[in-house]
């Protein structure tokens, strides 16, 4: 009797679960239905350059992505243009501006609720002459405005999900007839590749803000007699960071570097300060400032670039701090060989690397001196300038 008593107790107890999960899932997902539109859409000729609104989910502090948007849109600003940006989920104008704020202290640009502006074209507002989607799940947004459409696409987003419905989601909204521009060349090998887009992409470099991390002393010399390494890890909750693997990795790595009198000290950073992570400090979410002193004190940076790339490998080549990545990530599609150690994420452990590494301090310098070649000219200057040019070209074909 209480064999079958503490069965019942389990399939009770799973059966809870899994329901609990299902309608999490379920309302989630109900939440993404609500105004998606799967529509493909014919853009209008751009009637003009002058006015230009982001569709943003959420302002949040301390989100690269929303960071990138308005060194963007600052840029356009700053070239004569007028930007918006229009958050589509509830929150207060006060509560955007503070997010902003803390991501880009220096953010050219207002800001409105889509719906309040939306509602108010023709009356207190007019209609920008450019729409831009920033994520997949602002393109629904995007559409509803009867004026040209553009999508900023930082990141294959399909690649967020496991294979099921937010994926496809995802991925067909390369196919519904905004105007493209890709961060980077990578997004756009992909939607080619993956996807089946019926309009253009363009691409614009993928910059980093050099004066906001400026190259730390260090004396890579002195790696050899190192007995503590100090190993700044950006890592994010979701699956194309690692989340998991990497603190394994670590862990074993900790263990065969004690062996031979080394400790390893894992700083985390880039999430929540209330994320546990095993085996190292999680020092929570960053500011420039912070990111820029942390890099100066770690003895080496690692990040896993397994989708489009991050800001977080050029920020730390700006300082000078040797960089661990990952073979099968993107990072070799934007930096030349030699720049960086790589890992695999079938290593158990990197000990060994690290020991070489150390033992090898031209190696680390030689790998430093060819990140910064690459970067030089880099900047969001230079990529907003590309996005200005790649509008007016747009412009000038509608006209023609």
């Amino acid at each position: 009797m209480k064999e079958a008593f503490i069965r019942e107790l389990k399939r009770k107890t799973l059966s809870f679960m899994h329901n609990a999960q299902y309608l999490v899932s379920r309302r989630r997902m109900e939440n993404v239905f609500n105004g998606y539109d799967a529509s493909t859409v014919e853009n209008p000729p751009m009637k003009g350059t002058k006015t230009i609104a982001f569709v943003i989910t959420r302002m949040v502090r301390f989100h690269g992505g929303q960071t990138s948007v308005l060194r963007l849109g600052t840029r356009l600003a700053q070239k004569g243009m007028k930007v918006l940006y229009l958050i589509y989920k509830p929150q207060s104008t006060s509560e955007m501006k503070l997010c902003a704020k803390a991501n880009l202290a220096g953010y050219e640009g207002s800001f409105a609720s889509f719906e309040a502006y939306v509602s108010g074209i023709g009356k207190k507002y007019v209609m920008p002459d450019i729409i831009v989607a920033t994520s997949w799940d602002t393109v629904s947004y995007a559409k509803k405005l009867d004026t040209y459409r553009m999508y900023f696409v930082q990141d294959y987003e399909p690649y967020f999900y496991p294979f099921g419905e937010e994926f496809l989601m995802s991925r067909s909204t390369y196919g519904q007839g905004l105007h493209m521009v890709s961060l980077g060349a990578w997004n756009k090998m992909m939607i080619e590749k993956e996807a089946q887009p019926v309009s253009e992409i363009d691409e614009v470099s993928f910059p980093y803000e050099a004066r906001e991390y400026p190259v730390a002393e260090r004396d890579y010399d002195s790696y050899k007699n190192k007995k503590t390494i100090v190993l700044a890890v950006y890592v994010k909750y979701y699956g194309k960071r690692l989340p998991n693997l990497i603190p394994y990795i670590l862990g074993n790595t900790a263990k065969e570097l004690e062996k031979k009198g080394i400790t390893l000290d894992v700083r985390y950073f880039g999430e929540a300060g209330t994320y546990r992570i095993p085996g190292g400090k999680n020092l929570g979410q960053l500011t420039h400032g912070e990111l820029a002193r942390l890099y100066g004190e770690a003895d080496f940076g690692m990040v896993a670039s397994m989708s489009n790339i991050s800001l977080v490998p050029y920020e730390m080549h700006a300082t000078g701090l040797p960089l661990i990545e990952f073979a099968e990530g993107t990072y070799p599609f934007f930096f030349p060989e030699g720049t960086a150690l790589l890992a695999s994420i079938n290593d158990r452990d990197i000990s060994q690397m690290l020991i070489e590494a150390i033992g090898d301090p031209d190696r680390i310098k030689s790998m430093n001196e060819k990140a910064g070649k690459y970067m030089e000219g880099l900047s969001w200057e230079r990529t907003g300038d590309e996005f200005y040019e790649i509008i007016h070209k747009a412009y000038n074909a509608g006209k023609a």
